[in-house]
């Protein structure tokens, strides 16, 4: 029997989750956790073989603190990181910071009981991350001015407010905007910026929505 701890403040996917794991003869949810901080103390009183997690919760600290925090603590405990945001570079994050194996939120109930199967077996079950370097239906590289502009576009600044953090003219904004486009044949700043979220371009502004005070999320 593969013992369960799941750790997440959103009470719904706690539920949700244990009715995935319910029929399963060989998973049992041990016990559940809402805040980050008690994983470890959860640990030490249950004894869970693997703990499954979230990165970004409401509390002080990080889900991939915790992970790097559990695996120093309890080695023989396999965690698997799990969020529901489209950020790639969590996928390192949680690499670096011990996770045995790693899981977006919207898979399958079946995907979660094959993950978890694969990491009890010695298996580490990451995504594969492809395409991130060029965008668009022509696979074009951007110059890095381009790329720094882009994220930018990704956390909502307008083009003065671009032009102003990089110090650099409205128009240039405009230039490097139109030059995207006509290199990735998007036809709008909000297509690639959509785009570029979903490879990751935005892991800066998730970070700082994921840290909580001075606690860095690696």
């Amino acid at each position: 029997m593969i013992d369960i701890l799941l750790v997440d403040d959103q009470k719904i996917l706690l539920e949700g989750l244990r009715k995935i794991f319910e029929p399963a003869p060989d998973i049992a949810v041990c016990a559940t956790c809402a805040l980050a901080e008690l994983a470890e103390e959860a640990c030490l009183r249950y004894r869970p073989d693997l703990v499954l997690m979230d990165i970004c919760m409401e509390s002080r600290t990080s889900g991939i603190r915790i992970c790097r925090r559990l695996k120093e603590r309890f080695p023989a405990i396999r965690v698997v990181m799990m969020t529901g945001m489209s950020e790639l570079v969590f996928v390192g994050w949680s690499r670096d910071a011990g996770a045995d194996s790693f899981i977006y939120k919207e898979a399958s109930g079946e995907a979660f009981l094959d993950c978890i199967r694969r990491t009890m077996a010695g298996e580490h079950v990451f995504p594969v991350i492809r395409g991130r370097d060029t965008f668009g239906a022509a696979e074009a590289s951007l110059t890095e001015r381009e790329l720094e502009i882009l994220q930018l576009v990704c956390q909502s600044l307008s083009r003065e407010e671009i032009a102003a953090r990089l110090g650099i003219a409205k128009r240039t904004v405009n230039f490097h905007i139109a030059n995207m486009l006509e290199k990735t044949a998007h036809k709008s700043i909000v297509g690639l910026a959509v785009e570029a979220a979903e490879k990751g371009l935005t892991s800066m502004e998730t970070q700082n929505e994921c840290e909580r005070d001075d606690t860095a999320m690696p």
